[in-house]
């Protein structure tokens, strides 16, 4: 995994937080590239969120059922992850 893998998953984590309900492909897609877009320092042709989104879906790290979330995997990998990737991620 990394910094856009851990972006995608801290996406989902904070919309879940936020709002209570499971979030939408579309709404994944555009707080991704807002971040993006305010991260100077991130290449635009390394983001592939659709691609992400499978592998992260394949390796279990999220889940959909009407709504993407994490699973208990995708949250400890969070958990885990390099506070280096986090302070890009938010």
């Amino acid at each position: 995994m990394d910094k856009y893998d851990y972006m995608i998953l801290d996406v989902i984590h904070t919309y879940k937080q936020q709002h209570g309900t499971l979030i939408r492909l579309g709404e994944i897609e555009i707080l991704f590239w807002k971040r993006i877009e305010s991260e100077s320092s991130i290449s635009l042709s390394q983001a592939h969120v659709g691609e992400r989104l499978a592998n992260l879906y394949v390796t279990d790290h999220i889940q959909n059922k009407h709504g993407y979330s994490l699973t208990r995997k995708g949250r400890e990998a969070l958990s885990f992850a390099p506070s280096e990737l986090l302070s890009v991620a938010s």
